[in-house]
């Protein structure tokens, strides 16, 4: 089997990424590139990894990276989901 390479650069010709394509399976062409600045912390990648971006929102899409929770973590993420709850109900005091 034989293995290709994949390189794309900005309009300057500065390559920002490569990556080795396996198989003979064909890509898609890339038409446009775009990109998106998140802030420092703004995702834990401990617990999430980014699978792809919402190209109409561009905001990163995140699956949990372990999606078993640990009881700390349920009880932190009902506490999370109640404080939403109340935020909306009450018109936003957050």
């Amino acid at each position: 089997m034989q293995t290709g390479m994949r390189i794309i650069y900005d309009q300057d010709g500065e390559i920002v990424t490569s990556f080795l394509q396996g198989g003979l399976e064909p890509r898609k062409e890339i038409i446009k590139l775009e990109h998106i600045d998140l802030e420092y912390g703004e995702i834990n990648f401990n617990i999430y990894r980014i699978v792809r971006i919402d190209p109409e929102t561009k905001k990163p899409i995140t699956e949990r990276i372990n999606p078993e929770l640990t009881p700390e973590e349920k009880m932190r993420e009902l506490e999370d989901q109640l404080l939403l709850l109340v935020n909306e109900n009450t018109g936003g005091i957050l």
